[in-house]
């Protein structure tokens, strides 16, 4: 509020952090398909040929990064679901009580 005289909430920078957290969360979706994707120890590949063992463990590491990266992904998309009702909510809150008080004349 950094000195403002109101007392509310500002829905419109609600809505960009919920875009911005949207966008984020492509991102790390787009990622996780990227890294899920990398065949590095399964035996599709010459790196490692002769290290099948530790190859493998490689690719339990890239499967785990995606796994965390698509949880990353859901958590964004999930926080950015809940900021938008929220400004929703805010904005119906505010508006049902702005018609109440305009109702009431002297």
């Amino acid at each position: 509020m950094g000195g403002s005289n109101v007392l509310g909430v500002d829905t419109d920078a609600l809505r960009g952090a919920a875009a911005t957290l949207r966008d984020c969360s492509a991102t790390l979706d787009q990622q996780a398909r990227l890294v899920t994707e990398h065949a590095f120890g399964i035996g599709n590949d010459q790196a490692g040929r002769n290290y099948s063992k530790q190859g493998a463990a490689i690719h339990t590491g890239f499967e785990h990064i995606a796994a965390c990266l698509r949880n990353w992904s859901t958590a964004a998309a999930t926080t950015s679901a809940v900021f938008d009702s929220a400004a929703k909510e805010y904005d119906r809150i505010d508006a049902d009580r702005a018609a109440a008080v305009t109702a009431v004349q002297p």
